[in-house]
């Protein structure tokens, strides 16, 4: 794809690779797992849902996070600008496909000049490598700050090169039984299978989702997993298919992600993708869902949790409220590919230009006022 003028002047305009994080004053993989842990509690990022989830296992989480870390910035760095005087600000990205990545966990002790360092700095990075091709971040709707920041991406980068989509975040137990029915067919993926599961991503979630998951290069993430086994962690994905009984169009794919426990704290490291065909009716909705759910179980057969991280479309939560699946909350996954990384990268300069314009105006209004007094 031919770079546009704009984004090239973006691209020239920005440091040379070996000077990134120097450029915008930001660290890099400088905090212990132990302070890095200890700043999502100060700033609240651990809320006591969140907490009460990821804290039972702690130890393993954090020794996760060591083995990651060890790796250098092949599976997981963060970046870090600011300091304790002024308040310090974080952003973690690890890998999530072979050659996409997730960015996550930003956070900020009231200090918007910091949290602007790492979000530019991971952006020029990602630039200046060449190789990533996409990047994703989830984020809670109704956190305001990420929802406008992230929510409106797609206004400046374009629906050609990236995607926000809200989805429903459910919590399977592990022991909840699912009725099934003879209509549906349930296969497990091989690569016989690919065009099928091609055909119901882009279906369910659209072309930029099934880009940047590279389900057509690595479906299975045998390509991911071998990094990961360099640091004895895996990192893998299992896909099963549902038809009609007797008929060869697929109607729905359950794509069980699974990875060191932790990595995200909303455990969307080992999330089940429920993808559904949209014009299925309610009916065919909950039997496609339970038949591969129930499938998709025995890739989860040694997680840690009891219940299973199940990602959907708003069309499947009634159903899976009456299956008796736990609601826990929506999240929206924003995607940009590599060709949009320029246009994120303005997209999040412009968005800080106008709020630090905002709090200078703010402050300095503040200021008149107190010498009126």
């Amino acid at each position: 794809m031919l770079i546009g003028r704009l984004d090239q002047e973006t691209v020239d305009s920005l440091p040379r690779l070996a000077d990134v994080y120097d450029a915008y004053d930001v660290e890099v993989n400088a905090l212990s797992v132990e302070e890095i842990f200890a700043l999502y509690e100060h700033t609240g990022f651990l809320y006591p849902d969140k907490a009460a989830r990821l804290f039972p296992h702690l130890p393993q989480v954090r020794e996760n996070w060591r083995r990651m870390l060890s790796a250098g910035e092949s599976l997981l760095y963060v970046l870090t600008a600011g300091d304790k005087k002024r308040g310090r600000a974080s952003l973690a990205v690890w890998r999530s496909t072979r050659n996409g990545w997730m960015s996550q966990h930003l956070v900020s002790e009231n200090n918007p000049h910091a949290s602007r360092a790492v979000m530019l700095a991971a952006a020029a990075a990602r630039i200046r490598k060449g190789c990533d091709l996409s990047a994703q971040n989830w984020f809670r709707p109704e956190n305001r700050f990420p929802a406008r920041v992230f929510g409106s991406m797609v206004q400046t980068i374009g629906e050609r090169l990236s995607s926000v989509q809200r989805h429903a975040y459910f919590a399977l137990p592990r022991a909840l039984s699912l009725p099934t029915q003879k209509r549906i067919r349930v296969v497990r993926y091989t690569p016989f299978h690919q065009d099928a599961l091609l055909e119901i991503a882009a279906a369910a979630r659209g072309s930029i989702y099934v880009l940047a998951e590279e389900l057509e290069q690595d479906a299975e993430f045998a390509a991911v997993d071998e990094l990961y086994r360099r640091v004895g962690l895996r990192r893998t994905r299992q896909i099963w298919l549902a038809y009609r009984a007797n008929k060869e169009e697929p109607i729905g794919a359950v794509i069980a992600y699974r990875g060191p426990l932790g990595v995200n704290f909303s455990y969307l490291e080992n999330r089940c993708d429920l993808l559904l065909h949209p014009t299925l009716p309610e009916a065919e909705v909950s039997e496609a869902a339970s038949a591969l759910l129930t499938a998709c179980s025995s890739a989860y057969s040694d997680f840690e949790l009891e219940e299973i991280p199940v990602i959907a479309e708003e069309m499947a939560t009634h159903v899976l409220f009456k299956l008796g699946v736990e609601f826990l909350r929506h999240y929206c996954q924003g995607i940009w590919l590599q060709a949009g990384h320029p246009r994120f990268y303005r997209h999040v300069d412009g968005f800080y230009a106008k709020l630090l314009a905002r709090m200078e105006r703010q402050e300095l209004q503040a200021a008149l006022i107190g010498q009126e007094r």
